[in-house]
């Protein structure tokens, strides 16, 4: 009769200590960046910009809510005197919500990017956008979110220094992966080329292999560039088909 409940705790206090470890070190990490420490950039959103923000915010979400999902919960009802943002070495507080910017972290800071709204109706204030990485199971599947904060145009100068400090670590980051990944679209591109060529060749050395009536056991020219052609066709299929799977989404 015991069994369910103490098979329920086992579940449960794991589950429980991880949060609460997380909760504690979410709670220091915000407690050392309003103290200074690693200390980037800062500036205050007033109320106005950021009811501007709210409502951009929320059309840019209904683009697409699989992409653009704010990771901060943005509260509808702003005090008069506004909110302020605070992003240091490796995190940031947005209306006192503390999120945590890491290449390698939980979640893992993926880019980095500006919106200009200058030609938006309206003319809310512009955005740093961060897309962050979440793993969602075992299986290597990812969910991905932004955390997205206003620039009032008296903060250009200080979201510059933020965008500074996180984009070349980013771009070095993801550089140093794999070649055929740096670029997804050119290396799908060559794989079109290369798959492309080596089935003209296939074609060719097939004909001339047969009114030569020559078999595979054969090494002549024909047959050698017939087995090639076939080796660079599956090696083009197979990098293509990799390459599409592991690409960023």
């Amino acid at each position: 009769m015991t069994f369910v409940p103490f098979a329920l705790v086992a579940i449960v206090v794991p589950f429980a200590f991880v949060a609460l470890i997380q909760g504690l070190l979410f709670a220091r990490g915000q407690a050392k960046l309003r103290a200074g420490v690693g200390h980037v950039a800062q500036w205050h959103v007033g109320a106005a910009d950021w009811e501007r923000f709210r409502v951009f915010d929320f059309e840019r979400v209904a683009l697409d809510p699989t992409r653009f999902r704010n990771d901060m919960q943005i509260r509808e009802f702003i005090p008069p005197e506004g909110v302020d943002v605070i992003v240091g070495e490796t995190s940031v507080i947005v209306d006192d919500s503390y999120h945590v910017l890491r290449l390698n972290g939980l979640p893992e800071l993926r880019s980095i990017g500006w919106i200009d709204n200058a030609a938006t109706p309206k003319r809310p204030p512009d955005c740093l956008e961060f897309k962050l990485a979440y793993p969602r199971s075992r299986f290597g599947n990812i969910t991905y979110t932004t955390l997205r904060m206003p620039i009032p145009e008296a903060a250009f100068e200080q979201a510059r220094k933020v965008y500074h400090h996180f984009a070349p670590a980013i771009e070095g980051r993801f550089a140093k992966g794999p070649i055929a990944l740096r670029n997804p679209i050119r290396t799908l591109q060559a794989c079109g080329a290369l798959l492309f060529a080596s089935l003209a060749a296939a074609s060719w050395a097939w004909l001339e292999a047969e009114s030569m009536g020559q078999s595979i056991n054969n090494t002549e020219t024909p047959m050698v560039v017939l087995i090639v052609a076939g080796a660079v066709s599956a090696f083009a299929l197979i990098l293509s088909a990799a390459t599409m799977l592991l690409r960023e989404k």
